[in-house]
């Protein structure tokens, strides 16, 4: 549940620059949403989406294949494991707890909870913007198959105890699930409940969230089964493991909720909402044409002239977004369960009809007589190393080496051992998007249906997004 994955890293390329000035959505529009949300999906096994426009949500719909999934494929109500736009919902718990006085961000963790690891040297403030150095503990728990049992608060953090900080708190910048665990329990110390029992009563109720729980939902709620390539669900794992950084589920319009609330002053005071974005910390996940920052339990990702605020997340068998153009009240979500599912395609998608001018540059037309064999050569070479866990990280740009750590390279290989044998590879076509050179081919295994990837290669050569769908 790192915060960015590989599909991700083709999300953010560049998009062209434009005025921020919404398409009302009517008939017209939902129309063409409905087909790009069908185009988007052809083999994904379910995906829901949401659109806010002012105070309301213009557009929820779902779509995907039940004949390629083990279940009845998605509707609007179906819930999907958010991932780490959890770590949203924690942060506003902590703004919360900061307006009415019972918390200050520069306040060192020591002042609520001294027995957790390094807690004098680490302030709130740090906590919310993984600038604090504490060792992130998921990637292991899913390596070494913990997961799979349940666990507790302190029992994560004890399993980091020991170790030294990656940085001195506040002088860099490091994702950290651990930092969430962290704010959870401060939650839970300075109100005397729950995390699950504050969020119910002050995040979800007056959001109006009634399709959304801390864990599973209970029997009888349509919920979504995460899947991986060859459309094999994942191994299932215990969502205690998840902690404030991973653990609700929800649908895509009980977000878009989440997102009205937030930007309406419901949640926090308009104030609060512009200091957790205000002065944040520039992430090693920018890229060419891209800004990634980082608030306080928010990412600002700027490109084109547009800064959108929210959130990616990411678990095995789940992809989500959430995105806000706050000036704007504008808002789109994406759930999707599938582990290789990008993102940007649908959240493009819906630019492309409600701000086009937005919208990211189309798919290269596919042009076979211009392939270069090098390339080809890259790209099978790429899918045999992620089959075989082995990754030469020395292709990879920074990015690249960021949103793709030892746990998603486990995953993965895995996923593409499901496949089984790579029995094709065609090429279908190339486009430069400013220093960017994009080539995209399609695959096909030994099971399941074509893959169509994408290999992104930087102006020093270096792979800068790969993903496939």
């Amino acid at each position: 549940m790192q915060a960015r994955g590989l599909a991700l890293a083709l999300a953010l390329l560049p998009l062209a620059a434009a005025a921020q000035t919404p398409v009302p959505v009517g008939t017209t529009q939902s129309a063409a949403l409905d087909a790009m949300l069908v185009r988007a999906t052809q083999d994904v096994p379910g995906v829901s989406v949401a659109v806010v426009e002012g105070d309301r949500i213009v557009y929820a719909q779902a779509a995907g294949h039940a004949d390629l999934a083990h279940d009845a494929g998605a509707t609007a109500q179906t819930r999907f494991a958010i991932g780490s736009i959890t770590k949203m919902i924690t942060g506003v718990c902590v703004m919360q707890l900061v307006e009415r006085g019972k918390l200050r961000l520069d306040a060192s963790v020591a002042a609520v909870l001294p027995d957790v690891p390094h807690a004098d040297a680490i302030t709130i403030r740090e906590l919310l913007r993984h600038t604090s150095g504490l060792p992130n503990y998921l990637d292991e728990a899913f390596s070494d198959g913990s997961v799979a049992h349940p666990t507790t608060p302190r029992a994560i953090l004890a399993r980091i105890a020991s170790r030294p900080l990656a940085f001195t708190p506040g002088t860099d910048w490091g994702y950290s699930n651990t930092d969430d665990v962290v704010l959870g329990l401060i939650v839970e110390k300075l109100t005397g409940e729950t995390l699950a029992a504050y969020e119910r009563t002050h995040v979800f109720a007056p959001a109006g969230m009634e399709e959304t729980t801390v864990g599973p939902p209970p029997a009888g709620v349509p919920v979504a089964v995460g899947y991986g390539p060859g459309n094999q669900p994942v191994a299932r794992y215990d969502f205690s493991w998840t902690y404030a950084d991973g653990d609700v589920f929800s649908t895509a319009s009980d977000l878009a909720r989440f997102d009205i609330a937030l930007m309406n002053g419901v949640l926090v005071s308009p104030a609060t909402f512009a200091q957790m974005q205000a002065n944040p910390v520039r992430t090693s996940l920018s890229g060419a044409g891209v800004r990634v920052d980082w608030g306080l339990s928010l990412t600002l990702l700027t490109t084109g002239g547009a800064t959108y605020v929210g959130h990616h997340g990411g678990l095995p068998g789940f992809e989500a977004e959430n995105e806000m153009l706050p000036a704007a009240k504008y808002a789109m979500v994406v759930l999707g369960n599938y582990s290789t599912f990008n993102t940007g395609n649908v959240k493009n998608g819906i630019l492309a009809v409600v701000l086009p001018s937005l919208a990211a540059a189309p798919t290269p037309v596919p042009s076979p007589g211009a392939e270069d064999p090098t390339i080809t050569a890259r790209v099978r070479a790429l899918i045999a190393q992620i089959a075989s866990g082995t990754i030469d990280r020395a292709q990879f740009d920074q990015h690249m080496n960021d949103a793709f750590p030892p746990n998603a390279v486990q995953q993965q290989s895995q996923a593409f051992q499901a496949l089984g044998t790579l029995q094709g590879l065609t090429y279908l076509g190339h486009a430069q998007q400013q220093s960017l050179r994009i080539y995209i081919y399609k695959a096909r295994f030994a099971n399941g249906p074509p893959i169509t990837f994408t290999l992104v290669i930087d102006p020093d050569g270096k792979v800068a997004g790969f993903g496939g769908q």
